[in-house]
């Protein structure tokens, strides 16, 4: 029965996590009623679905299953402009940038304590976006470094690293610049130490921006 009050949807597969979420969460949102779900054909098929006029969706993603960006772009479509929350065991700052492009409004990792997630809840609700410092960090550094890459690398090496982003190994980045793998690797080597990464795959991941651009 509709009490009048706002809603909180909670989906998640778990029971246990889920009902002790719940009941934190009822405990901090005394002015709200909690509803759970243990997935999301479970909310969309509920008959009083269109009468708890939810005011955040809280929606659990497992990251190992290729249908999570897809079931967020679902519950986006149908949840009629009501803020998605995205709850997660990722904490890594690509896979958030990428739930936030399809379309939720605050991303929290399961890492972060529970006064943290309920202030993040709070913010979405209220019309505002929540992500992890630990993301808007990542967001800054990569920044920071592909403007560090257009100033300190030479032409050759630029297209070195261009070459890179495109996934192509040392032995075909040669033969694309008509070098020797071992140029390949020299070049590389002073990419990785201007850009202060560990490996390959960092000076991919700092730069792909640029060439994206």
């Amino acid at each position: 029965m509709r009490s009048g009050k706002p809603g909180i949807v909670v989906v998640h597969p778990h029971a246990l996590f889920r009902d002790c979420f719940v009941r934190c969460l009822e405990a901090s949102y005394e002015g709200h009623d909690v509803f759970d779900f243990s997935c999301i054909s479970d909310w969309a098929n509920n008959a009083e679905r269109n009468i708890q006029a939810p005011t955040v969706i809280i929606l659990f993603m497992d990251g190992a299953k290729a249908s999570s960006m897809a079931d967020l772009q679902f519950v986006d479509s149908v949840a009629d402009n009501v803020p998605i929350v995205v709850m997660s065991d990722i904490d890594d700052a690509s896979y958030v940038m990428r739930t936030l492009k399809s379309g939720a409004r605050g991303y929290i990792p399961t890492s972060l304590p529970f006064d943290v997630a309920v202030e993040a809840v709070r913010r979405v609700e209220a019309g505002g976006t929540f992500v992890p410092a630990s993301s808007l960090e990542f967001t800054q550094n990569k920044q920071e470094a592909t403007s560090r890459a257009t100033e300190l690398l030479t032409k050759r090496q630029m297209m070195v690293v261009g070459a890179l982003c495109q996934g192509m190994a040392n032995k075909r980045i040669a033969f694309e610049l008509k070098m020797s793998e071992h140029t390949v690797k020299v070049h590389l080597r002073h990419i990785m130490r201007k850009l202060k990464a560990r490996n390959r795959t960092e000076v991919a991941v700092l730069t792909k921006d640029y060439f994206q651009a």
